[in-house]
């Protein structure tokens, strides 16, 4: 499952990978919201896939996710991109393919393998993930 978080107006786009992910799941999402008007005010976009259980993503299917991501690359050049990962060899593989074939992107694109090295590469995320426990801990 994928699901889109636009954060702070706009300034931070968090994708989060669940369950099952395949690579035409992938495509679909990110042509879906390629139009979106937010794209002009993002400065943050990242990708958790920590909560994945199975990923069915080909080296083709990430050719064509960049394919799909040039444009959106050029509507917000300045943007910063990155994945936290697992720390295993899976995770760390299909990354590193995409930060390969992403090299011709705009974007500035890092892969983590832990949450605190997100927060501490983006303070919009820090925020998010403050508020969220403060909500948890208000509603227990």
């Amino acid at each position: 499952m994928i699901n889109d978080y636009w954060i702070e107006d706009g300034k931070l786009l968090l994708t989060r990978y669940t369950g099952s992910v395949t690579g035409q799941e992938m495509i679909t999402s990110t042509l879906e919201k390629s139009g979106d008007e937010r794209f002009d005010r993002v400065k943050y976009i990242l990708q958790d896939w920590t909560q994945v259980e199975d990923v069915y993503v080909s080296r083709q299917n990430v050719r064509e996710l960049v394919a799909c991501l040039r444009p959106i690359s050029r509507i917000c050049p300045k943007a910063k991109n990155a994945s936290i990962v697992n720390p295993d060899d899976t995770g760390s593989a299909l990354m590193a393919w995409y930060k390969y074939l992403a090299d011709d992107l705009t974007w500035e694109v890092d892969i983590f393998t832990s949450h605190a090295e997100a927060e501490a590469w983006c303070d919009l995320y820090l925020q998010y993930v403050q508020r969220q426990q403060h909500l948890n801990e208000s509603s227990a």
